[in-house]
């Protein structure tokens, strides 16, 4: 597999900063943020002519509503419009605009595209509501040269609704985690 896919803006452990920094300029968008409800950092193959490369990864980081938040006009109607204004506003791409019929609801994907960095950012209305930015093929780095980015939108750093551990196996780096002391009603949300 001699072939390079194209150039990319990052690596997977510059990816993740650019990527959070789009969910919090989101958040910012968004009239009367109820929170999110968990973040999950992933990675899928990038491929190329069915083959997958293992040079090249895709990074991926959702963000999940609640299943109650999921549910409200806010979330799924309002939210959709609020988006497509903000991210045309910001220059985006629309790349894909479309509601989707479900047996007893009106489900919704809303991607923009990011000519500048080849980031794509999808909001997704289902059962449950969610962001999700996707870097495009980048290349695959050490574990260890991948920094932890405190999450956006509500959830703790390093908190039980942050879903990265599998990215830090030694643990949050301290300065970054949860202080072990904090209040109980620091934790009310998350529960």
């Amino acid at each position: 597999m001699n072939e390079q896919p194209p150039a990319s803006a990052y690596t997977q452990a510059t990816a993740y900063a650019p990527m959070e920094a789009a969910v919090a300029d989101l958040v910012e968008a968004l009239p009367e943020f109820p929170g999110f409800e968990r973040r999950v950092w992933a990675k899928t193959p990038c491929s190329r002519g069915g083959v997958d490369d293992p040079r090249y990864t895709n990074v991926e980081i959702e963000y999940r509503f609640s299943k109650e938040d999921s549910q409200t006009a806010k979330v799924r109607e309002q939210y959709i419009d609020a988006l497509r204004e903000h991210w045309l506003g910001l220059g985006l791409r629309i790349v894909a605009d479309r509601p989707l019929e479900s047996r007893d609801r009106t489900d919704h994907d809303l991607v923009a595209y990011r000519p500048e960095d080849g980031v794509k950012l999808w909001y997704s209305v289902a059962f449950y509501a969610s962001v999700r930015v996707r870097s495009g093929c980048v290349p695959v780095s050490d574990l260890s040269e991948i920094e932890y980015v405190p999450p956006t939108g509500g959830i703790l750093p390093g908190g039980r609704r942050d879903l990265v551990s599998s990215y830090f196996p030694d643990g949050i780096p301290e300065q970054e985690a949860v202080n072990p002391f904090a209040s109980p009603d620091d934790f009310e949300d998350q529960l």
